[in-house]
């Protein structure tokens, strides 16, 4: 979903997205609330609506800084928020508060609310909405609550299950099969409910999407427990050529020889700052024709934009951290860059890793 978003902004030194799909739930949920609350309470209710995802996330972000974890960004979608960590949690512990910090939000927020709501005497007008927030945050802390992968009570479930047997990755996956059995749940009332005419597609649709990832997960849990002892030191190579702002892809590519087996060429603006890292696969695929006018600076990846990993930071802690785009693993050390791992040698070793899970 990085692609298709808009960036809001940056807060506590975490980058806020929104993703295009949150159009079309701001516009039907607008059109409920109008019909009953006017345009004017309808807005609002869809702005604090937001307002309360994000609250839920940052309280991810938040709690998982507190624990070592920093995040990448927060990203607001259709079916509501991700906090993109830049790792995985150091303990079960910190797995458990972590996933439980979001939902403790969204409660504190239903509290919060309805205590108002009460207090005030349950007005008329736009008043309504403070009624309707804290009864739409209880939802949300209850349903990500649901004890199966990809939601908060998976992520508890999997934190209580890693304490109890001290192995993280069949935490993992015996979180991600509850997340099977909740998706099976949730699809199948949502289709009970369309069947006998009422509205159960929303349901239907969830229901995929925690389907679709929770089998990801498994998936994905099977080979980083290969990669477990494989750290990106052991596929980095050391020493990664640079160009400034000036360079054309033509030239870069009759200077082969500079991009060695790194395969990339990090960028520098003119001051001599690094900015960004151009892989040799997108010279490549500039047409011959155009690649004189054709600048690095049009072709790289901002580095905020990849994985960012120490050499003995195992492979499996990265790989969540990868951009999907641009697979490659920016090594860095004391804060200087020393090295790189190229897209190529990240989907050689997935490859081995995962026909040796599926042995």
């Amino acid at each position: 979903m990085h692609h298709g978003s808009l960036r809001l902004g940056s807060l506590f030194g975490i980058r806020v997205n929104i993703h295009w799909s949150v159009a079309v739930i701001a516009v039907v949920l607008g059109a409920n609330l109008w019909r009953a609350l006017g345009a004017v309470a309808a807005s609002i209710a869809v702005v604090a609506f937001l307002a309360s995802i994000l609250v839920h996330e940052f309280a991810h972000a938040l709690t998982a800084r507190r624990y070592g974890v920093d995040t990448e960004s927060i990203q607001l979608w259709a079916l509501g928020g991700i906090a993109r960590l830049k790792g995985e949690s150091p303990t079960a512990r910190a797995e458990g508060w972590i996933a439980a910090a979001g939902p403790i939000a969204s409660l504190g927020l239903a509290i919060v609310f309805l205590g108002i709501w009460w207090v005030t005497g349950a007005p008329q007008g736009e008043w309504v909405v403070i009624g309707w927030l804290g009864v739409i945050n209880g939802l949300l802390a209850v349903f990500n609550l649901l004890p199966g992968a990809p939601l908060d009570g998976g992520r508890i479930v999997k934190a209580v299950r890693w304490g109890r047997h001290g192995n993280r990755h069949r935490a993992t996956r015996e979180a991600g099969r509850a997340g099977l059995v909740l998706a099976w749940i949730i699809m199948t009332v949502g289709f009970a409910l369309l069947v006998n005419g009422e509205s159960g597609l929303w349901l239907l649709v969830t229901g995929l999407f925690i389907l679709a990832t929770a089998q990801v997960e498994i998936s994905t849990s099977r080979v980083a427990e290969q990669l477990e002892h494989v750290t990106v030191g052991d596929l980095t190579w050391y020493g990664v050529a640079q160009a400034g702002p000036d360079m054309d892809a033509d030239s870069m590519l009759w200077q082969r020889s500079r991009l060695g087996r790194a395969g990339g060429v990090a960028v520098t603006d003119q001051h001599g700052r690094l900015t960004g890292l151009v892989i040799e696969d997108a010279l490549w695929n500039i047409p011959a024709d155009q690649r004189p006018w054709v600048m690095l600076t049009q072709l790289m990846v901002p580095f905020d934009d990849l994985a960012q990993a120490s050499p003995d930071e195992p492979l499996s802690r990265v790989l969540p951290r990868l951009n999907s785009r641009t697979p490659a693993i920016s090594v860095w050390s004391d804060g200087r860059l020393v090295g790189l791992v190229s897209p190529e040698r990240v989907r050689e070793q997935l490859q081995r890793a995962t026909q040796a899970a599926a042995a």
